[in-house]
């Protein structure tokens, strides 16, 4: 969720690859392997969605509940 927090995204909105990619060099120290497990069970959990236009992902009711949580 820490990506998300960065980029400030609220519900249902949209995160897109490419946007994240030219942030890539924020997360030095995360593996490609170790960012798709986290995204992979973010998904499972019901915090974002994948989308296909634009490619990316859109946050969840559940997702946008736990930011809220971390910001206060």
């Amino acid at each position: 969720m820490e990506v998300f927090r960065y980029f400030r995204i609220k519900q249902d909105d949209i995160l897109s690859t490419k946007l994240l990619l030219t942030k890539r060099h924020l997360w030095r120290d995360i593996e490609e392997e170790q960012f798709s497990e986290a995204i992979e069970e973010l998904i499972a959990i019901g915090y974002i969605a994948k989308v296909e236009n634009p490619h990316g992902w859109r946050l969840l009711e559940l997702g946008a509940e736990c930011i809220r949580g971390l910001e206060r």
